[in-house]
């Protein structure tokens, strides 16, 4: 799962927050293209994300871990 945070959760949404939050922070104009089509792809592994949490209480299994550790800091400006 740490994988997968690395692989599939953290680009979309870098994008997302760096597109919604820094970009305009710095005066540009957020790519609203690449904020939907990031969104779309977020909610792919989300999707995923609700089947394994479906089947366990964390990521790794029953006890909280480096995976769900991994997800909060992106997690916390999304």
């Amino acid at each position: 799962w740490c994988e997968v945070e690395g692989q599939s959760f953290n680009p979309p949404v870098s994008t997302i927050i760096s597109q919604i939050l820094v970009v305009p922070m710095r005066g540009g104009s957020t790519d609203e293209a690449a904020v939907d089509m990031n969104i779309e792809k977020l909610g792919k592994v989300l999707d995923i994300y609700e089947e394994r949490l479906s089947k366990s209480k964390y990521l790794a299994g029953d006890f909280f871990s480096l995976a769900d550790l991994q997800h909060l800091p992106h997690t916390h400006y999304l």
